[in-house]
This record gives structure tokens, sequence and C-alpha cells, in this order.
């Protein structure tokens, strides 16, 4: 008998060039149940994703985890455009049993490696395999021009777009890119998997000045500081500009010091706030895996901290007043793998303004 959530796949010797028809008759062929009747295919989206021979398996991996919650028909693009020329068609299936039924219900993945030429127009190759009627995401991790032909073609094929500015050699310029995107009335929609694992630091940030009580205390902030993973670096700068959009602080000026980066914004009051962004060292307390180690705000009396300690699940939050612990409180964060985060913006509809403004704070810092 079949077993749940099974994997069904074409040999792993690839099927070569296949025409669309191909493709369809042969994922029919993996959906078919042990009793000879066809599976269900459900999809709720099309995902487009572009990606290099290197992070394939990886990125795959975390598609193919997707199949149960966003079943999907994912496009695979594997892509090298310097490469010699080359069209290798491969499918898979990933079938599970739900509610008793006695038929699966299938997600698809069709992983196509382009090389030379073919790499250079993957809207043609993705265009005809996309089902009607669906929405189309476009999963885009690594390097990438927003203004290059083989990056708009297939962007003009989605509806939302999704980047991982810590996948790139450069977060800065995948910033910068991502924001000249933001700014073309006429681009879909555009999500980051790095401000996804931001959501429950955003979140206990923005509570600890929530109530009225607090407010006092948000004006008499001058010192932030945030340590982060060493591989972390967007995920701090992106806060750093969600910092400065949501509590109004203008970004004066930078200061490049050894293994930091230091900033002041000034204040809706005209006061300085000096912010500084540094990656966690070897003696640190924190988690170096999580998103963030540890956000302090400090004012003249009070420290207001968000941290993740090591080898823990969740996050401590405190408020120290006048050099005494008045406040302690702990919460869980989420899964942060690839898998968990593209999740997350596949849930996205429209775009995220706080988002764009903050990337675009973020970017205003880079460019002091």
């Amino acid at each position: 008998m079949t077993e749940i959530g099974e994997e069904r796949r074409t040999p792993e010797n690839g099927g070569g060039k296949m025409t669309v028809d191909q493709v369809e008759r042969e994922l029919a062929r993996l959906r078919m149940n042990d009793d000879g009747t066809v599976g269900l295919r459900s999809s709720v989206l099309n995902l487009i994703v572009v990606t290099s021979e290197q992070d394939a398996p990886q990125i795959t991996r975390s598609i193919s985890e997707l199949a149960d919650r966003y079943p999907s028909r994912a496009i695979v693009l594997i892509s090298d455009p310097d490469g010699e020329k080359n069209l290798d068609v491969r499918l898979a299936a990933f079938c599970s049993l739900r509610g008793g039924a006695n038929q699966h219900i299938c997600s698809e993945q069709i992983t196509v490696h382009a090389e030379g030429p073919p790499a250079r127009h993957l809207d043609s190759i993705a265009g005809p395999l996309l089902m009607p009627d669906l929405p189309t995401f476009l999963f885009y991790p690594g390097e990438f021009s927003a203004e290059s032909p083989e990056f708009s073609r297939v962007a003009s094929l989605s509806e939302h777009i999704i980047v991982d500015s810590n996948s790139s050699s450069d977060f800065e310029e995948t910033f910068r890119e991502v924001a000249k995107l933001t700014g073309e009335a006429s681009c879909p929609p555009v999500g980051d998997l790095q401000w996804a694992t931001l959501t429950p630091w955003r979140s206990l940030a923005g509570d600890l000045f929530g109530s009225a009580d607090r407010a006092a205390d948000l004006e008499g902030i001058r010192r932030v500081e945030i340590a982060h993973a060493p591989d972390g670096a967007s995920r701090a700068m992106l806060f750093a500009g969600w910092t400065s959009y949501v509590f109004g602080w203008k970004p004066v000026s930078t200061e490049k010091l050894a293994g930091c980066k230091r900033f002041v914004f000034e204040k809706p009051d005209g006061s300085a706030v000096e912010f500084t962004v540094s990656p966690l060292g070897p003696e640190g307390s924190g988690d170096a895996d999580a998103p963030l180690s540890r956000i302090t705000l400090e004012s003249h009396d009070s420290v207001f901290e968000v941290s993740r300690p090591k080898n823990r699940e969740e996050v401590c939050v405190r408020v120290i007043r006048n050099g005494e612990l008045v406040g302690e409180s702990t919460a869980r964060l989420g899964s942060f793998d690839t898998s968990a985060m593209l999740g997350q913006e596949l849930k996205r509809r429209g775009r995220d303004r706080t988002y764009e403004n903050s990337l675009k704070r973020a970017v205003e810092v880079l460019n002091l």
C-alpha cells in the first residue's frame, strides 16, 4: 500500500527534453494510484523558483517540505547561462492521503536544468508550464539585478516576488535592487525571507512601548544595540530600518568601526539616538543560530532588552529600571528554516508597505 506523504520521481538520470504535453502525461502517471486511478492534483498556487546548481539541493528540499502546507505546481529552474547548451527536465509528485479518502492528493514539482541560451529565456520555459487561474509566486534567492532582461522576463510571469537577501554574497546590493523594484508601480509586491524571520522580534520590540505609560520611555531612548548571528547582518539592518521607520527616527550619519556599524538617528524632538549593529562574538551569550541574538534599548534610567539565550527556543524580554529588574517574560519563537520562512511569504497578498518603507530606510542608512 502506498504510504502517506509518498514522494514519486522520474528516474534520477532525468527526462531530457520534454514537451509540455509530455510533462503533463508524465505528471499524471506519477499521480496514479495503486488501483490505476489518477490521484487528484492539489494546487493553490504556482511557484517558480530560480536557483543555481550549487544551491539547488537545499532549495528543492525546502520546496518539497512545503507540499503538504502549500500544495502547488512548483517549477524549479536551475539556471546556468554561461554553461553549454542543455535542457533537462525532471518531475516529482508528493502524494498524501487526506481525511480518510481513498484517493491521494498530489502536489507537483517540475525541475528544469537550463544551461546556455535556454537559461537566458526562463520565462519561455516556465510560462507554458503554469497552471491557469492560480496566483503565481516567484522565489528568486541569490544574486539578481532588477534591470536584467533575464530577471524582468521571468518576474513578469508572477504576481508576487520573494527574495532572500541573506543568500546573496552582498546583501547591501540586494537591498538596493529590491528597493528599485518596490519603487516601480508596475512591479508586483516583493518580500524577503529575512523580513519574515523578524516578525516575532518586531512584535516583541513594539510591545515594549505599546502601553501609554511606556510612551515616555520611548521618547527617552538614546542608545540601541543589535547583536546578530555571524550571517545575520541583513536581518539586523532590516530591523534597524524598521525601527527608524516606525519610531520616526531619521538617519543622520554612519560610522564603520571594526566589526560593527554605528549610526546616528534624529528623533522627532531633535535629540539623537546612537544605533549599533554588531555580530555576536565568540564570547557572546546569545544564540548564534537565531536571526537576531539580542536587542537592547537604553534610556537614561532604563534598559529594555529582547534576547535569545543559547540553546533556548524562546526569547527573554526584560525591563531594568535604575539597575533593578522590574519586568521579565518569555515568548516562544517559531522556526526559521527556509521552508518555514517561504511559507510565511506565500501567505501574503498585496504589498507590505511596512517592509517596503523599512527597506528604504535601511538603504538610506547604507548609502550615508
